[in-house]
C-alpha cells in the first residue's frame, strides 16, 4: 500500500481513537448550547484537470448545528458535485484540533451522487464572529483526482 493512502486511510481511524473519549452522547447534543449556521457551497478545484472534465462551480446551500463546548457539528444540504450531478449530504464534522480562528478534523457524510454514498473527508474550517468558512482538501489518489472545497459560513444567531 503506498505510504499517501495508508495515512489517509489510517489518520481518520487514528482521530477516532483519539477522540472517543470525547464522543458526546444523545442528551448532550439535546442539551448542548448550540450555534446555527447557513452554509453556502460554492468552489472547488482539482489537482488533475485532464483525468475529467470536472464541474468546478458546486452551487449548493445547506445548514449546520455546532453544538458548543464539543468538537461536534452536525449538517445536512444539496450541491451540484464536481461530477456535474445532484448532491443531497447528511452527517456531521468532527473538529477536535484548534488554533487561533482554524480548527481542524474531518467531514463524514452521507452523500448521493457519488461513485461510494459514505464520504470521510479531511477538513479546515475558520471562524471570524459570524462569518466562517469550510475547507475540504483531499490529496490525489490511484484512480481520482484530490481536490480543494470550499463552502462559506453564515451564523443565523
Amino acid at each position: 500500500m503506498p505510504p499517501l493512502f495508508r495515512a489517509l486511510v489510517l489518520a481518520p481511524l487514528a482521530l477516532a481513537a483519539l477522540g472517543a473519549q470525547a464522543t458526546p452522547n444523545l442528551d448532550t447534543f439535546n442539551s448542548a448550547p448550540h450555534r446555527d449556521w447557513i452554509t453556502v457551497s460554492g468552489l472547488s478545484h482539482h489537482f488533475q484537470p485532464d483525468r475529467r472534465n470536472w464541474r468546478e462551480a458546486n452551487p449548493g446551500a445547506g445548514f449546520e448545528r455546532e453544538f458548543d463546548g464539543t468538537p461536534w457539528v452536525a449538517t445536512a444540504g444539496y450541491f451540484r458535485n464536481s461530477y456535474d450531478r445532484n448532491t443531497f449530504y447528511v452527517g456531521g464534522r468532527w473538529m477536535p484540533l484548534a488554533a487561533g480562528p482554524f480548527r481542524f478534523g474531518a467531514f463524514g457524510l452521507v452523500a448521493t451522487g457519488y461513485p461510494s454514498p459514505v464520504l470521510v473527508l479531511p477538513t479546515v474550517s475558520a471562524q471570524l464572529g459570524r462569518v466562517g468558512a469550510n475547507l475540504i482538501a483531499v490529496p490525489n489518489l490511484p484512480g481520482y483526482s484530490g481536490y480543494l472545497g470550499l463552502q462559506l459560513r453564515f451564523a443565523l444567531d
